[in-house]
């Protein structure tokens, strides 16, 4: 058992035996996005000094990295679906005739985005450095990965991750805005297993700039059904469909 243990330490390491950071990256990245297409249940709510002031539930319908449906099941947005293809963002409002545009940073609820449900690739998209220091998340020991956007359009160039040693999976991110300043933090606060595969199924979400530091953004997952969906769902007819 000492020798099976230790075989599955070493696949978390080079050759050399420093650690494979970008492993980890892949890992962090295959837990919030574990499936090529799925359809996610899913429920944001606002939290002030630990009590639920606001929720909204909504489906998520993802299809590889680029492409999405929001349906929203509650709240003030109840009946709204938002679509994206790539860089480009709609909202569908009942009753409207024509899709409208908004930007990836149009708001889900409280510090949560439209670009939280979407698909940042870590392992894809920065270089990853790893800090000398541990750090504490949770209670639990951290290695602190300092990234860099490879883009220079990027909308958070510089990431801080936390990476839980012995869970082997991501407790923290911490998002710089391009001058330099704090913009958000996203603690990953719980996992489950679908089809085999570890997934994110619960975390909190700091909004940085609010007014109000005491808000936070809790977003579940309440389902995860992995499958094929149609290309049609993903064009404005399709849509509203949903």
């Amino acid at each position: 058992m000492k020798a099976i243990a230790l075989l599955f330490g070493l696949m978390f390491l080079t050759p050399e035996g420093s650690p494979d950071v970008t492993k980890w990256l892949q890992i962090a990245d295959s837990t919030r996005n574990a499936f090529e297409e799925a359809v996610i249940t899913a429920r944001a709510s606002q939290v002030v000094d630990g009590k639920v002031s606001e929720a909204t539930d909504f489906e998520v319908y993802a299809k590889g990295r680029d492409r999405g449906v929001i349906v929203f099941r509650s709240g003030g947005n109840k009946g709204r679906k938002v679509l994206t293809d790539g860089p480009k963002m709609w909202i569908l409002i009942p009753g409207a005739s024509r899709p409208i545009p908004v930007t990836p940073n149009q708001r889900l609820l409280g510090g949560a985005s439209m670009a939280d449900v979407a698909s940042l690739r870590f392992s894809v998209d920065y270089t990853a450095t790893l800090k000398p220091e541990t750090e504490t998340v949770g209670g639990k020991p951290c290695r602190v990965l300092e990234l860099k956007a490879k883009s220079p359009t990027a909308p958070y160039p510089r990431v801080l991750l936390w990476w839980n040693e012995a869970d082997k999976l991501p407790a923290k991110v911490l998002f710089h805005l391009p001058s330099g300043k704090e913009a958000k933090e996203i603690t990953f606060t719980k996992f489950s297993t679908k089809a085999g595969r570890t997934i994110v199924s619960e975390m909190e979400i700091r909004d940085l700039l609010a007014k109000d530091p005491r808000v936070v953004t809790r977003l579940e997952y309440l389902d995860y059904r992995p499958g094929k969906l149609d290309e049609a769902l993903f064009t404005p007819e399709g849509a509203k469909g949903l």
